[in-house]
């Protein structure tokens, strides 16, 4: 065999990374301190121009955060108002500093929040409502501790062994919860706990109708219909060339949640009109709280509850930084981005943020408003502080059900369309798998058990893929191609009477689409002798007595079942050729692997059997 490169050990290889490593050590220290400030590198050249672009984008979508993160607050965590609004002000201001993207806005979201609220009543179901916010308010403190270090040590490569079907799923499933956890208080309707599962909130409803409140319920719906008029009608619009129409389509529901608040608080006077509003909000940041730091609260119930929370807020937001970076046509850096949601999370927490993301629906906004720069989001959160300290009066007036209606329209646009379930069949089916166990106990237990269902699967598929890889024999056509014989290409050649092989009589090409590790490498050999046995007769001229015959041996028995069949006519073995274009790393286990199958072809042919390797790497041409 002939090389392109001279063979490397393992021990050579490591001291050339250890060399390398020293050589560029000496600026090693500068370049991670840019990363850790991506504001470095555009900052001396903002301008007007994009000023300009931050600031409509930025208030936009602090006009938008604002009805979002009083809605997801008190209708899906379980806590007062203000502390949504913290979330997303605080959120946004830090992310400004430490982002490496222009469109994702950070604060409370819709999936996040359910997560939140989920955790809230398993471990503090009969707490108070203090008790609820500084549970969620320690979760957020040691959530983006752990994210801050995760992306410190540049360890965001974990992320990647959740696929994007299984995230999709889970979005899905949680979509769903948060729509159907809204009905009941669309309607007025008291009682049903929307923290269960969906199935379970859609049976206590149902039960529960009889208790529907009329007024709540009209102000409930016709909210749900005047959001979606107004977001079809704009969009419609926007077709039509009327562009200016999709700021009022990004506005919608701050424009319906302002008309309904001036009809409760039109009706404020009238007893016999009975409407539930959101009520008391602290003007400004005079209702800000910290975290808890006793460490057996912590350890007993907020930790447990860190796994779920800490996958879906860094799925949720890598997911989001990636499609607008796709869209836009740049690239984001996950570990960054790990290191800005950490800290945003982490610090936010000392002024009452609860667990915070990147948001899919208010990031989409700031995208199409035509934000310039991750400064956008400074202008975001400084829009949501000023409303803090400007409208809370107004938002005391604010009906529950047209809350309600924000939270249901909003997330319906993150439910996957289920046609995609089709595609991913088409594709592969252990990925449309994975969306359907994501989707179905997120739909039928809580969003924790989704998650961990969800990354246990995810985890079983990747070893399953390495375990069980893909092994091929191969064949070389009259026009000089090599392709596997069971491959589609391969056999049409064979139907149209061109693919008479080259190979010559008793050579058998052997592939394998993987690393030849210890997961894989006894699969591996026990394809190679099942091939061998099926395609060349037995050789060995020494015949064993039973007694001689070791206990497991089987391969006469085999041989037999073989010549039963018919296959008499077969060539001897000559020798083995490997394609190892397609395998990174042999493992000691890999190479024994391979030294014990050439005793055991030695003993099926009665001779040594010669190895051959075609498209080795340097790593492993030790072999």
């Amino acid at each position: 065999m002939v090389y392109a490169e001279k063979p490397i050990t393992p021990v050579e290889e490591l001291k050339s990374t250890i060399q390398k490593g020293a050589k560029n050590g000496k600026d090693a220290p500068i370049r991670y301190l840019k990363e850790l400030f991506p504001i470095h590198d555009w900052a001396w050249r903002y301008n007007f121009e994009w000023f300009f672009g931050d600031f409509i984008a930025g208030v936009t979508v602090g006009l938008v955060a604002i009805p979002a993160s009083v809605s997801y607050a008190t209708k899906l965590v379980g806590v007062p108002a203000q502390f949504g609004l913290y979330t997303s002000f605080i959120g946004a201001l830090m992310y400004s500093l430490f982002a490496t993207s222009k469109d994702v806005t950070m604060g409370i979201t819709a999936v996040l929040s359910l997560v939140v609220g989920q955790a809230i009543q398993q471990y503090v179901p009969n707490g108070s409502t203090d008790d609820k916010v500084t549970y969620a308010i320690t979760l957020a403190f040691w959530t983006g501790l752990f994210m801050l270090l995760l992306g410190l040590f540049r360890l965001g490569i974990v992320i990647d062994f959740i696929p994007v079907p299984v995230v999709a799923g889970f979005t899905a499933g949680a979509g769903i919860q948060a729509i159907v956890g809204q009905f009941p208080g669309l309607l007025g309707i008291k009682g049903v706990n929307t923290n269960n599962a969906p199935y379970q909130i859609l049976y206590d409803f149902l039960v529960n109708l009889g208790g529907t409140q009329k007024y709540d319920a009209i102000i409930g719906i016709t909210s749900l219909f005047a959001i979606l008029f107004l977001k079809y009608a704009t969009a419609y619009g926007v077709k039509k060339g009327y562009t200016w129409l999709k700021y009022i389509g990004f506005l919608r529901n701050a424009i319906v949640l302002g008309v309904y608040i001036g009809v409760a608080y039109a009706l404020k006077d009238n007893k016999s009109v009975p409407i539930a509003l959101v009520k008391d909000i602290p003007s400004g940041l005079s209702g800000v709280r910290g975290p808890s730091f006793d460490l057996n609260f912590a350890s007993s119930k907020v930790f447990p509850a860190i796994p779920g929370v800490f996958l879906v807020a860094v799925l949720e937001h890598i997911a989001v930084t990636k499609t607008y970076g796709r869209i836009n046509g740049y690239t984001v850096d996950a570990n960054q981005e790990i290191v800005a949601i950490g800290l945003a999370n982490f610090v936010g927490s000392f002024i009452g943020s609860v667990p915070a993301t990147g948001s899919f629906s208010r990031s989409a906004i700031k995208s199409a408003s035509g934000v310039r720069t991750p400064f956008g989001s400074f202008f975001t959160g400084a829009t949501v502080v000023i409303g803090l300290f400007t409208i809370t009066g107004a938002l005391y007036y604010m009906p529950s059900a047209t809350l309600c209606a924000i939270v249901i329209t909003a997330i319906s646009e993150l439910v996957a369309k289920f046609d995609v379930i089709f595609v991913l069949i088409k594709v592969d089916l252990l990925d449309s798998l994975g969306f359907i166990i994501a989707f179905v106990v997120t739909f039928f237990s809580t969003l924790e058990n989704a998650v961990y269902a969800a990354a246990a699967y995810s985890l079983v598929v990747l070893l399953l893929r390495v375990a069980r890889p893909k092994v091929e024999i191969l064949a070389r056509t009259d026009k000089g191609l090599w392709l596997g014989e069971e491959s589609d290409s391969y056999k049409h050649l064979v139907e149209a009477n061109a693919a008479d092989s080259e190979i010559p009589e008793g050579i058998l090409v052997f592939k394998i689409d993987e690393s030849l590790s210890y997961p894989n490498s006894s699969y591996f050999i026990d394809q190679l002798k099942s091939t061998i046995i099926q395609r060349f007769r037995y050789t060995n001229p020494v015949v064993r007595t039973k007694g001689e015959r070791m206990w497991n041996d089987d391969v006469l028995e085999r041989v037999q079942r073989r010549e039963r069949l018919g296959l008499t006519e077969l060539p001897a073995l000559r020798a083995i050729v490997f394609d190892f274009s397609a395998v990174s790393q042999v493992d000691y286990t890999g190479i024994q692997a391979l030294l014990d199958s050439k005793d055991d072809l030695e003993r099926y042919t009665g001779r040594p059997v010669p190895f051959y390797y075609v498209g080795a790497r340097k790593s492993t041409c030790m072999l």
